[in-house]
């Protein structure tokens, strides 16, 4: 462990841990382990931020280690994912350990993979992380097939968990939760870490196709490099982003961790209120070694536009200041940002604008000023919100928002309010997607408390819409304040507006001729088939109500066009 990063240990009061009821500790006895790293991919994205990281920190500091990926993308080909078979995949890696980093809405799409893994592998561990495992720990270590769950940052966490199957190091594997032969749980503190500088950047590497190519250090021409990744797979048809302009390979990148807001709604709050030493909640990267970092990406991957995908890009505004200037002077590609109304002023909007910003995109969430405080813990006024989308205007920025429908206690009068307010400020892109109640959230312990969560699985949609446009909430209805014919109706307009105001564009670039524009493609809809009615359903206990995607023979077709469905925009 590097002596540089502030880690949170276990505490020294813990009862003694009983390694003679460990069932995997010291398994593994060839020479080089074998880690498969997966995640859940409802809509096709190949990038995973927490195991890019994870596999860098493993090849760096633990060369005896084989590291894999096999995502679940059940869009790409939903027979082929299925559960048996997927399974199948995952048997002819032969791991000896799986390891999934799983998002809380795609926990019930993931359990019947780990049943069938187990099926054929009762003797593999699997390990879960990720926001589910985080916010989520008991019913996930719980679930009969799951062995560990980490419970906080990933990167040492798995290189203890790497310790702990070869037993070269007595005790637990700190950062985790351990089933035993008893069923009993072991439980230790999550690792916190503070200093992002003491990981090596997040390996990109690991997304590539196999048959594509491989930087072996040799080549100096960046140009060359690009073209053999267009010639070859590598990353060509790797979906990293729901706005990236087509012909442009857009490589997602995280300038830090953490942010200092707790939004009611966001996993984020119970994450910070949990985070024990609070001055190293917020970390970024130096803004120059990010920078270097950028170039270095840049070059080896002909990376044509840069997707920031940090919980909260403005978090640090003197490292912001000082990255638009750096990347303003040595990067020279467009990107988009994640920001807040509040900090969107004239000046901060023309200096994002002067560095390459081609998109904001900003949570409105709902457009009742009263009701967005109060219930949604976002204090910003609506004519911050019109102001902060007119600056982005003058600037000549797109400006993409986010809107949550279906609240808690969320009236008619609420949903419409939302819609208004961003036909006002006409954004190039409105996205609105279902609330989703999140264990652990303020808003989910209020929608426990009104007794308006749902307890059968089946109804539960994470999709937005259906095939046939019938949007479903994910809590009971309240007639008095929102009922279901309400509830679509209003979701029916707000797509129509959708389809009908994208103006998202990529001017960057003409096609060689100099007559064709470069257009963003608009991933943020596909093509959604309900799944068939079941005789029987069981039915989750009322703590388990992240809602679930639909089954995974759902997603058998293709997008017949990019309006016909909303999905999934939540990263694995």
């Amino acid at each position: 462990m590097n002596s540089k990063a502030d880690v949170i240990a276990a505490s020294s009061e813990r009862a003694p841990y009983p390694q003679d009821k460990s069932r995997w500790f010291g398994k593994v006895k060839r020479e080089k382990l074998r880690l498969a790293f997966s995640f859940y991919s409802p809509d096709g994205n190949e990038i995973a931020m927490p195991i890019a990281s994870m596999s860098a920190y493993l090849k760096r500091d633990f060369p005896e280690v084989e590291v894999m990926l096999e995502p679940v993308l059940i869009l790409r080909d939903a027979e082929k994912y299925s559960p048996v078979n997927y399974a199948k995949m995952i048997q002819a890696m032969d791991p000896d350990v799986a390891a999934f980093s799983i998002m809380s809405p795609h926990w019930y799409s993931m359990e019947p993979y780990f049943e069938e893994i187990k099926k054929l592998m009762p003797d593999l561990p699997i390990v879960i992380g990720g926001y589910q495992a985080m916010l989520s720990q008991e019913q996930t270590i719980e679930n009969p097939n799951i062995d560990y769950i980490c419970v906080g940052d990933g990167e040492y966490a798995i290189g203890n968990l790497v310790h702990h199957l070869r037993g070269t190091k007595e005790g637990p594997a700190e950062g985790l939760w351990e089933k035993l032969e008893d069923g009993s749980v072991f439980e230790t503190e999550p690792h916190q870490i503070g200093d992002l500088a003491a990981l090596p950047f997040p390996d990109y590497d690991i997304f590539a196709k196999e048959d594509g190519f491989k930087d072996d250090g040799g080549f100096e021409d960046a140009a060359g490099i690009g073209d053999i990744f267009a010639k070859e797979d590598g990353f060509k048809d790797v979906n990293s982003s729901i706005f990236g302009p087509k012909g442009k390979l857009v490589m997602p990148v995280m300038t830090g961790r953490g942010c200092p807001y707790r939004c009611t709604y966001c996993c984020n709050t119970p994450i910070l209120e949990g985070w024990k030493t609070k001055k190293t909640f917020l970390r970024k990267y130096d803004p120059q070694d990010m920078v270097d970092e950028l170039i270095r990406l840049r070059d080896k991957y002909g990376v044509g536009y840069f997707e920031f995908w940090d919980e909260l890009f403005l978090s640090n505004l003197k490292f912001v200041r000082a990255f638009f200037a750096l990347y303003q002077d040595q990067i020279h590609l467009p990107f988009s940002i994640n920001s807040r109304v509040e900090v969107m002023n004239e000046e901060f909007c023309q200096t994002a604008a002067d560095a390459g910003c081609h998109t904001i995109w900003f949570g409105i969430e709902s457009g009742d000023e009263e009701f967005r405080a109060k219930m949604l813990g976002r204090k910003m006024t609506n004519q911050q919100v019109i102001d902060a989308a007119a600056n982005c205007k003058k600037a000549g920025i797109n400006r993409l928002t986010f809107n949550i429908v279906g609240t808690p206690l969320e009236t008619a009068d609420n949903m419409r309010k939302t819609l208004e307010l961003n036909k006002l400020i006409a954004p190039e892109h409105f996205f609105f997607f279902p609330y989703i109640p999140l264990r652990g959230t303020p808003l989910y312990n209020i929608a426990k408390e009104e007794g308006l969560l749902l307890t059968d699985k089946k109804n539960l949609h994470y999709l937005s819409a259906a095939n046939d446009r019938q949007f479903t909430l994910n809590m009971k209805e309240m007639p008095e304040l929102l009922n279901a014919e309400e509830y679509n109706e209003i979701c029916t307009e707000m797509l129509a507006f959708q389809e009908a105001n994208n103006r998202l564009s990529y001017d960057e670039g003409l096609s060689e001729g100099g007559d064709e524009k470069a257009t963003v493609e608009d991933k943020s809809f596909i093509f959604v088939d309900e799944p068939p009615e079941q005789a029987t359903e069981p039915s989750a206990p009322e703590e388990s109500t992240s809602p679930t995607e639909e089954s995974p023979s759902a997603a058998t077709k293709k997008p017949a066009s990019v309006f016909e469905g909303m999905k999934n925009f939540f990263r694995s």
